[in-house]
């Protein structure tokens, strides 16, 4: 099953994982895409090491530009690189993800209000029809905590490709928050994703109905449960402050 966002600039695909492939991508650039694709797909953990002989013999490069591409993705808090030692998959502390989270409720947050503006102000029906999509998914199908971790990334996605504004896609800390993901999930139980697809579906009827301040209250809702989990995880899901 698979939805094209609005302006078709990437493909936003149920259940899949990949990111998009249509555009060029520099050998740095393809390093990167090669990374992100391992976080989402939870081949690359926090903590794992990356060997640069590898990436260049997987994907075809040399290695300058794996270099370039770790050096980058360092910069952006998703590799570790150490000297003498190499590069790691970033594992964060118990600090970082709440300053994360917190940054993230009020992002969030205006991602959510700004979707159910531009529903309400779609006169073609589009973007709701889009949502309605993405909700009668969610909730028709069985779901794992891998699963509705993906949804969740589709979801974000999907906001802020129906929310409009150019800049959305650009500050979200997408790779960083893949990290919280693959740090966490193995500490939730069947309740806490009973709890989380609850709250989606919240966030999305009302978008879906175009009530902009019901939206941000629905995402405020959830981020501050995110921290609060954060909050009671144990010490061995986080590296060392």
């Amino acid at each position: 099953m698979a939805f094209v966002k609005i302006k078709d600039r990437k493909r936003l695909a149920f259940p899949e994982t990949g990111m998009s492939s249509d555009i060029p991508l520099s050998s740095p650039e393809r390093v990167i895409d090669a990374i992100t694709r391992g976080i989402l797909t939870g081949r690359y953990v926090p903590g794992q090491k990356l060997i640069e002989a590898d990436l260049t013999q997987a994907l075809g490069v040399s290695r300058g530009p794996v270099r370039e591409a770790l050096k980058r993705l360092d910069a952006e808090g998703v590799v570790t690189l150490t000297p003498h030692r190499g590069a790691y998959i970033r594992l964060l502390t118990r600090r970082e993800v709440l300053d994360l989270e917190i940054v993230l409720e009020s992002l969030t947050a205006l991602i959510a209000r700004l979707a159910a503006e531009a529903v309400a102000d779609d006169t073609s029906g589009e973007r709701k029809r889009l949502m309605q999509e993405w909700l009668n998914f969610l909730t028709s199908s069985r779901t794992s905590t891998p699963e509705l971790f993906e949804r969740r990334r589709q979801f974000y996605d999907l906001l802020i490709e129906v929310g409009k504004n150019t800049q959305l896609e650009s500050v979200m800390p997408t790779k960083r928050v893949h990290l919280i993901r693959l740090q966490t999930q193995q500490f939730f139980g069947p309740d806490d994703i009973e709890k989380r697809l609850a709250e989606y579906v919240a966030i999305a009827n009302a978008v879906i109905v175009g009530n902009p301040q019901a939206a941000e209250r629905a995402m405020r809702r959830h981020m501050k449960r995110n921290i609060e989990t954060t909050m009671a995880m144990p010490d061995g899901a986080f590296a060392p402050d």
